[in-house]
């Protein structure tokens, strides 16, 4: 992984971190899918502008992609804040990021890549990190829920990365623009369908529009990386983005981190170097 490969992906895992965080906070105040539908529009016009700047062509087959993404990426971020919301985080985020993880890593194994014995060992430091962190114990409340919700989720954002990572270098990030319209599209119609309430409540507006702004500043980055980067790396560096939620939360709510979820951060900064070495 070059230096600007990692300096991508240390970004998107940031700033989608923090959109979590904010995505998260407010679900748990007005209805987890219309905090998602509004979420992924408002970050529709700044993955313009970031493809405007950095350039590329429409070229069909990625836009396709790209929509195939939207679509994963509807159903990840709706079942995540969904499962925050009715369960506990404690249990759906680790659930949800080994998914997202091992989906295009096993795509990536069974389509011949091949990790070096450094990257392969960060990989494993990197999955017990993703469980150190997130897992809260004591937490049991609603466990078939938080288990199915983390599953849905993880299992959508695993589509969306093998999308992306299949789009090609011409089309910029033009495919992430097609991918979150898709997305915001996706979920304005399962708002509708099922009849919640389409406003969200005043208190939490400004932390939904962040949501979204910060992850399309996010995708933006992790499309561009994902298109000259291995599936498995890709695979791992979301499955840590839980890492920087958990950080986050700590920092700007309040949230009080345990001694296992400090190991589990040092041991996510002994995975990163790792994998990048390697």
């Amino acid at each position: 992984m070059d230096s600007t490969e990692l300096i991508l992906l240390a970004f998107a895992t940031l700033t989608i971190g923090a959109a979590d965080v904010y995505g998260g906070y407010a679900s748990r105040t007005s209805h987890p899918l219309t905090v998602a539908a509004w979420s992924q529009a408002a970050g529709i016009p700044v993955l313009i502008i970031a493809a405007v700047a950095v350039g590329g062509s429409l070229i069909a087959e990625d836009l396709a992609l790209g929509a195939l993404a939207g679509v994963g990426s509807a159903v990840g971020v709706g079942a995540l804040y969904r499962g925050f919301a009715v369960s506990s985080v404690g249990i759906v985020a680790p659930v949800a990021a080994t998914t997202a993880a091992i989906v295009p890593i096993v795509v990536g194994l069974i389509g011949g890549e091949r990790p070096s014995s450094v990257a392969i060992v960060g990989l494993a430091v990197a999955i017990v990190a993703v469980f150190l962190v997130s897992y809260l114990p004591g937490q049991r409340d609603h466990v078939t829920a938080a288990v199915l919700h983390g599953l849905v989720s993880g299992i959508g954002f695993g589509v969306m990365v093998i999308a992306y990572s299949a789009t090609s270098t011409d089309s910029g990030v033009w495919s992430a623009v097609a991918g979150r319209t898709v997305a915001a599209a996706a979920a304005g119609v399962a708002v509708l369908a099922i009849r919640v309430d389409w406003r969200v409540e005043r208190v939490v507006r400004f932390a939904t529009v962040m949501a979204g702004v910060l992850a399309a500043a996010g995708m933006a980055a992790f499309v561009s990386a994902s298109q000259t980067t291995d599936l498995v790396l890709l695979g791992v560096v979301l499955g840590l983005i839980p890492t920087t939620t958990v950080v986050l939360a700590s920092v700007f709510l309040g949230d009080r981190l345990i001694v296992t979820q400090w190991l589990g951060i040092g041991a996510a900064a002994v995975a990163v170097a790792m994998i990048s070495i390697g």
